[in-house]
């Protein structure tokens, strides 16, 4: 439930390469994710060497296949395919559901990130997939998207 008074928040939730298979806690998360966050206009974003964004309903139905050496990977896809994002489970390492405020607007974001850095001095990673929830022109969530990211981190406590 959201908190009468809001502030910023993160839940972080940490996975070992036994949660990355198909029946692995990594894959019920995706599972959670896209019961919760079904129909939810999310914006899905990766960084690498360029920079993809794209806004879609969050898929109500993850699939699953095992690829060999590659793990199983998580695909995440409209009905229609006109939106796909892969996630291979076994490069996953935490997941962190994080609330925000910039720029006066409110952000509701799920960010999956690879393995730590070896070196403490080293910049922390970058999420390998940020999904954040569409504000649309506003830049204000609605309430019901706001509600759904919430049931989604009560489950990750």
């Amino acid at each position: 439930m959201p908190p009468t008074e809001w502030e910023p928040r993160e839940f972080r939730r940490a996975f070992t390469a036994e949660d990355s298979e198909e029946h692995g806690e990594l894959a019920q998360f995706m599972r959670d994710a896209g019961s919760c966050l079904a129909g939810t206009d999310t914006r899905f974003i990766v960084i690498g060497d360029a920079i993809l964004e794209t806004v879609a309903p969050f898929p109500a139905s993850p699939r699953f296949a095992a690829l060999g050496a590659k793990g199983v990977c998580c695909t995440l896809a409209s009905d229609d395919k006109t939106f796909e994002a892969h996630v291979f489970l076994k490069t996953i390492r935490e997941v962190a559901l994080a609330r925000s405020e910039r720029g006066g607007r409110k952000i509701y974001a799920i960010r999956f990130f690879g393995e730590p850095p070896g070196d403490a001095d080293a910049p922390p990673p970058r999420p390998k997939l940020t999904c954040v929830l569409h504000g649309g022109e506003s830049g204000e969530v609605p309430a019901a998207a706001v509600e759904k990211w919430e049931r989604l981190a009560e489950k990750m406590m």
